[in-house]
């Protein structure tokens, strides 16, 4: 899904309500996998984009080995720190599973 085609799968907001009120009703672990999920859309547009650059900078011919290399150069950074947002986000994910799990159960009074 990109922002440009909306997810079946998830109710949108009623116009009279912003992404922050909404996003400040539910529960942070639901706010959470939705950020994964749009970052896991961010992450495949930006490898759909490097990967475009990689190939226009080897197919056009006025574009020099200088100009080249650069455009290589950047696409191979931006994927590096996209997959490393992504690590991260997996770790923080696997931190909150493991103490949600460690958190005794809160009798109800």
């Amino acid at each position: 899904m990109s922002d440009f085609t909306d997810d079946p799968d998830v109710d949108s907001p009623s116009p009279e309500e912003s992404e922050e009120e909404v996003a400040e009703q539910q529960p942070i672990d639901s706010q959470f996998l939705k950020l994964t999920n749009d970052f896991a859309v961010f992450s495949a547009d930006c490898a759909f984009l490097c990967d475009a650059f990689s190939a226009i900078a080897d197919e056009q011919e006025d574009i020099d080995d200088y100009t080249s290399y650069g455009l290589k150069r950047y696409g191979w950074q931006l994927k590096a720190q996209v997959i490393a947002l992504d690590q991260r986000i997996h770790q923080l994910q696997r931190r909150m599973r493991e103490e949600a799990c460690s958190e005794p159960e809160q009798p109800d009074s």
